[in-house]
């Protein structure tokens, strides 16, 4: 199926599903704007340059780039041995975005990138020089480093840059250190740190999202569209799994292997004598998260409904977002807020009276920020703080800070209600959802729930994995797990 170019005041192509790589191409090189229409006929698509702005056009049709790379052949191919004469100079093969107009800056300590459109990526020489991706400093099967991390001196500087012939790969020369090598554009665009802002989850959602059992469990979408709920939302409800206590940790390791502690690899929840943690009894559960004594507390958290009589009373769970409250409370205590991210409170387990007895402490402040302010990390579980340890000074404005971070939670409207019924997984993520429980009465009824976790960086590493797999566009968000990305 050739392409078709007419000149004059717009170029018209038509392919059954090329057409926009190449008048992408076309147009960039002229400087053309661009409309899309979808033909009439099914086999084809007609794009034509008319009078619409290039620049909000660029972005749409770059993302249309896949299964082509730039050469320097003076023709275009088609999908079959059809041929078009022009400057365009494309082929098919691996996807790459369009040839950047490279330029130095600060006598070589900075290159930059600028591409048609107006995006421009700024990278540092010794950044670039870090990141070099030949075989001299990656191994290639691994991929990883073999560059000396003493070995580069700050203040290099890049002597030479041009593009590779198929536009996938920027090739640098740095001077006075006798390395050539190069970096891939598509690793550049991925990991620019020019103007960089990361996408954050900071939203309360006021309705329990859910998937079914059966999504989860028959393929990798269901998997994914489960997983970015939890991304998104911070939990979601799986409906209709089995009762048994076999089924949690077969859809948990759909994910990655349960996370083992202290309490082992499953847990139940049910109201006990003599428990060895206050949410194995039938008491009121104000606002925590799990394990926070923790170097690494757990990341998600499963509760897998096995029986809940309808005559129980009460028992009730209710979740909040504690991000989406720290940045309220920001807003509206600042001096407050600032004191919670710089006083460290202690958490701690200290329980002789078990089989295995425990004895863990950890302290840190309430609230990490990373170095652009940003929020990646609250820790909230005053069931399980210890004494505090601070500067005398401190101790009254972190209490007097405390009691209304406090209060801002409990007074928080924004939270998820929910009875759950045999069957339901509640999933959620214990760095950004707190979780809650009121009393319960069980009046000759039964109220089991078995539990586990995961760990945070498996199941970020899971989602995405997937996303890429799947080729899925949806970025993945902050999990509040302290990482300053």
């Amino acid at each position: 199926m050739a392409m078709k170019v007419s000149c004059g005041r717009g170029i018209v192509v038509t392919s059954k599903d090329c057409c926009a790589q190449v008048l992408y191409r076309y147009g960039s090189a002229f400087n053309s704007p661009i409309r899309l229409q979808t033909c009439a006929t099914k086999v084809s698509h007609k794009v034509i340059y008319r009078s619409i702005n290039m620049t909000r056009a660029s972005s749409f049709f770059e993302s249309k780039l896949s299964g082509w790379k730039v050469t320097k052949s003076s023709y275009v191919a088609t999908r079959n041995t059809g041929t078009m004469n022009s400057p365009v100079g494309l082929s098919l093969g691996e996807a790459v975005c369009l040839q950047p107009k490279i330029s130095h800056s600060k006598n070589g300590q900075e290159v930059i990138l600028k591409w048609l459109g107006g995006r421009e990526l700024r990278f540092h020489a010794v950044w670039l020089r870090y990141n070099c991706q030949c075989p001299e400093c990656v191994q290639p099967y691994s991929g990883q480093r073999l560059l000396e991390a003493g070995e580069v001196n700050p203040d290099i500087t890049v002597e030479s840059a041009y593009v590779s012939e198929d536009g996938t790969e920027l090739h640098l020369k740095w001077a006075g250190s006798y390395h050539e090598g190069h970096v891939r554009l598509d690793f550049l665009r991925k990991n620019s740190y020019h103007g960089h802002k990361e996408t954050v989850s900071r939203h309360q959602v006021t309705q329990m999202p859910s998937i079914s059992y059966e999504e989860v469990m028959s393929g990798k979408r269901g998997l994914l569209r489960w997983l970015q709920h939890i991304n998104k939302d911070g939990m979601c409800l799986v409906k209709g799994a089995p009762t048994d206590l076999n089924s949690l940790i077969k859809v948990v390791q759909r994910i990655g292997p349960v996370q083992e502690t202290i309490y082992g690899k499953l847990f139940g929840v049910e109201s006990t004598p003599n428990p060895i943690n206050v949410a194995y009894s039938s008491v009121k559960l104000d606002y925590h998260m799990d394990l926070v004594y923790y170097e690494s507390p757990p990341g998600l958290q499963f509760l897998h409904c096995i029986r809940f009589d309808d005559c129980v009373v009460g028992g009730e769970n209710f979740m909040l977002n504690v991000m989406a409250v720290a940045e309220l409370f920001r807003q509206q205590h600042p001096a407050d807020f600032e004191i919670l991210t710089k006083v460290p409170a202690t958490f701690q387990k200290v329980h002789f009276a078990r089989s295995e007895p425990v004895l863990m402490k950890y302290q840190r402040p309430h609230i990490n920020l990373n170095h652009r302010g940003e929020i990646v990390n609250v820790i909230w579980s005053p069931q399980f703080e210890g004494p505090l340890f601070a500067e005398y000074d401190d101790v009254l404005p972190y209490y007097q800070a405390y009691h209304k971070f406090s209060k801002a939670i409990q007074n928080s409207q924004n939270c998820v209600k929910l009875r759950l019924k045999p069957g339901e997984i509640l999933t959620f993520n214990n760095r950004t959802i707190l979780h809650a429980r009121t009393s319960f009465e069980l009046n000759g009824g039964e109220r089991k729930l078995q539990g586990c976790y995961l760990n945070i960086d498996e199941y970020k590493s899971k989602l995405a994995v997937l996303a890429h797999l799947l080729e899925d566009n949806q970025p993945v968000k902050h999990v509040g797990n302290q990482c300053w990305f």
